[in-house]
């Protein structure tokens, strides 16, 4: 049983501002607005501001968030999901991570902004830029495990999932700017498309337990 955590009102609130904050940041991005202009300013600071050490640490940072690397962490999730009986659960991850995943693919190509650097070394990075599909799928990952767990979890682990879902999807995204593949306005825009999306998920599956 997926327990509600929010009031309605709540949620739409969340919804409605993620979605609104993204809309915004898109049009900025597509009209070369004024967070365009910070963008360099900060991609620009990152690359001055670069060290060995901090490269190789917010490399292996990054790797979290691969295509690879989530594949495996929702398979092993929804197994979990399934061996304990939770099966909305298991079914609310996995609407919930592959919306995010055609969303955030789908407005790739769409805007098809290109990135300050396809090159991590001698990696390189496929796709458009925006919005980073590593920055929405961290924080996709992380907040359903949120809904999922916090029910069922004391106050300690209850704290420790709230740090989770920041320290996970923030170093993700920050990794990506440190590295340069994506601008500050990339970023933005995946964790907001990512909050938006999850919250509506959980509203629409929450409606659909309290009908029935």
């Amino acid at each position: 049983m997926i327990e509600s955590l929010f009031e309605r009102k709540i949620q739409l609130y969340v919804i409605v501002a993620s979605y609104i904050s993204f809309l915004l940041i898109a049009l900025d991005v597509i009209f070369d607005g004024m967070l365009t202009q910070v963008d360099k300013i900060a991609n620009q600071w990152f690359l001055d501001n670069q060290s060995g050490t901090l490269h190789n640490i917010f490399f292996s940072i990054t790797k979290l968030g691969n295509l690879s690397t989530m594949l495996i962490l929702s398979l092993i999730v929804v197994l979990f999901l399934l061996w304990r009986g939770w099966r909305d659960e298991a079914k609310i991850y996995l609407v919930g991570m592959f919306s995010s995943a055609i969303l955030f693919s789908g407005i790739k190509e769409l805007i098809g902004r290109s990135r300050p650097s396809s090159y991590i070394g001698d990696y390189f990075q496929h796709g458009y830029s925006f919005p980073s599909g590593h920055a929405t799928m961290s924080m996709t990952f992380a907040l359903l495990l949120f809904f999922i767990l916090y029910p069922r979890s004391s106050t300690t682990y209850r704290y420790a999932l709230v740090a989770f879902v920041l320290l996970f999807s923030l170093s993700i995204s920050l990794s990506r700017l440190y590295l340069g593949v994506h601008y500050l306005s990339d970023v933005l825009g995946g964790l907001s498309l990512a909050v938006g999306s999850v919250f509506l998920i959980y509203r629409i599956f929450n409606r659909g337990e309290q009908e029935s």
